[in-house]
């Protein structure tokens, strides 16, 4: 038989109803004998855990990739602050029910505590969210004001340089085409004035599950062919910053007269462009806990300087090593030790690139990620449009990370090095052996033989 719900101002019974609907809400209506409403609390709650617990089972591996979706993120929150309104109304009722909620008494106070624990439980994770739509709208062209015209269109901007020009519009991928992004490395430590591309690397992901490839640009690379049938006659770690001072002879703007200048040397289309800053770069390593390389051969480099400019020297011997974040800036910007150059260290940033990689898809993402979305935020700038990320993060996701194929264009192979009366040390290319080596990598799975690589 239900009971009237009890006007007497203390009753521990209110704080076990309380503590029940705190559990799953409808719980401490059910205790207090008002069944409809319990049922009226109950049946939304259990409709979102199965429905929650259905899209898991069916979209696991996606889960995560969708907290790169503005939409789906504002969905979330929306979807939270709705939840932390259906709890707090069924804790406060099942208390009420049989007390008024009052500090008085012992069992006021406990049910004040489970209110402010429900509150706690969705504000932070609420804030996350937040935390990341800022995160995702920053990196992606909407968030950096980029227009998709690419002349005159806003900026990409990179903490401590000036701003980037927008770039040109390119295509995108079509059905199983193979996404290919540029991603460059800007120093922008002391003594830096332009936004040098000192590191350039073409990232190529097969949509449909096959192996990426890597494949590092040289900074001194002369005489690239661009789009309209000119040579950039000076090295083409300055063709972006060149480009965007002279938006009359290059319309398409800096960074997209970079894209357009490496997919002709490489013989493939540039769809995406991301800068990385990489100071921020040491920031982004911290946030997910360092990661774990193996060293196959000793970096000892006495002149090395820091990101502040300081001469510390960077040494690091061979074998398994768990690299913070200063320790993997200095492996990925070290080049004058005994042994090293541009093309040593390009292969040791494309090990750090796949060990980044590694390290968010163990699992650590969700608890690296207040820190991580921070760095990210001072880090990255991209044009790739917002409701793309989530696609691409799904393709990197899936890609066969086991089979990745790694290219440095580097003597003899592939370019020649050579003395400019003007640049000083310049690398000439080999086209026809760039171009022949990138389709060999990026041929169908069916056909394709792994590439040999040249030693260093």
């Amino acid at each position: 038989m239900t009971t009237e719900p009890s006007a007497r101002a203390a009753d521990p019974r209110s704080s076990l109803a309380a503590l029940l609907s705190f559990v799953l809400p409808g719980l401490g209506q059910a205790y207090n004998g008002r069944r409809a409403l319990a049922a009226m609390l109950l049946l939304p709650m259990l409709l979102l855990v199965g429905a929650a617990a259905l899209a898991i089972a069916l979209e696991g591996r996606t889960a995560l990739v969708q907290l790169l979706s503005i939409r789906f993120l504002v969905g979330l929150l929306v979807l939270d602050l709705a939840l932390l309104g259906w709890r707090v109304l069924a804790i406060a009722q099942a208390h009420a029910d049989r007390a008024r909620l009052e500090l008085r008494h012992w069992s006021g106070w406990v049910t004040g505590i489970l209110l402010l624990v429900t509150l706690g439980m969705h504000l932070l994770p609420g804030w996350y969210v937040m935390k990341a739509i800022d995160t995702v709208g920053a990196v992606s062209l909407e968030g950096s004001g980029v227009s998709r015209g690419g002349v005159g269109g806003g900026a990409i901007g990179l903490p401590g340089e000036s701003q980037l020009p927008a770039p040109s519009d390119q295509p995108e991928p079509q059905g199983h085409e193979r996404i290919n992004v540029l991603l460059v490395g800007v120093d922008s430590g002391p003594g830096r004035v332009t936004a040098l591309t000192d590191t350039m690397l073409l990232v190529s992901i097969d949509p449909d599950g096959g192996a990426p490839a890597m494949i590092s640009v040289p900074r001194d690379l002369y005489g690239a062919p661009l789009p309209d049938g000119r040579v950039y006659n000076a090295k083409l770690n300055s063709l972006m910053a060149f480009a965007a001072a002279r938006p009359g002879e290059f319309p398409a703007g800096g960074v997209g007269t970079l894209k357009a200048a490496v997919g002709e040397l490489l013989g493939l289309k540039v769809h995406y462009f991301g800068a990385v800053n990489l100071l921020g770069f040491r920031d982004a390593v911290d946030a997910i806990g360092g990661v774990d390389i193996v060293v196959e051969r000793a970096v000892n480099d006495p002149t090395y300087r820091n990101e502040y400019g300081q001469l510390t020297g960077f040494y690091i011997s061979t074998g398994e090593h768990h690299l913070n974040g200063t320790t993997a800036l200095a492996f990925a910007r070290s080049r004058k030790g005994a042994g090293d150059s541009d093309f040593t260290r390009a292969d040791r940033q494309q090990q750090l690139l796949a060990a980044i990689r590694d390290k968010l898809s163990a699992g650590n993402l969700v608890f690296s990620l207040p820190g991580l979305l921070d760095a990210v935020r001072n880090t990255i700038s991209t044009d790739i449009p917002g409701d793309r990320l989530p696609w691409l993060a799904g393709a990197v996701q899936d890609a066969d990370m086991g089979g990745m194929e790694r290219l440095v264009l580097q003597p003899p192979t592939y370019v020649t090095p050579a003395s400019s009366a003007t640049a000083g040390y310049i690398l000439v290319p080999h086209l026809d052996a760039i171009r022949m080596a990138v389709a060999h990598m990026l041929e169908p799975e069916a056909t394709h033989t792994p590439l040999p690589v040249p030693s260093g």
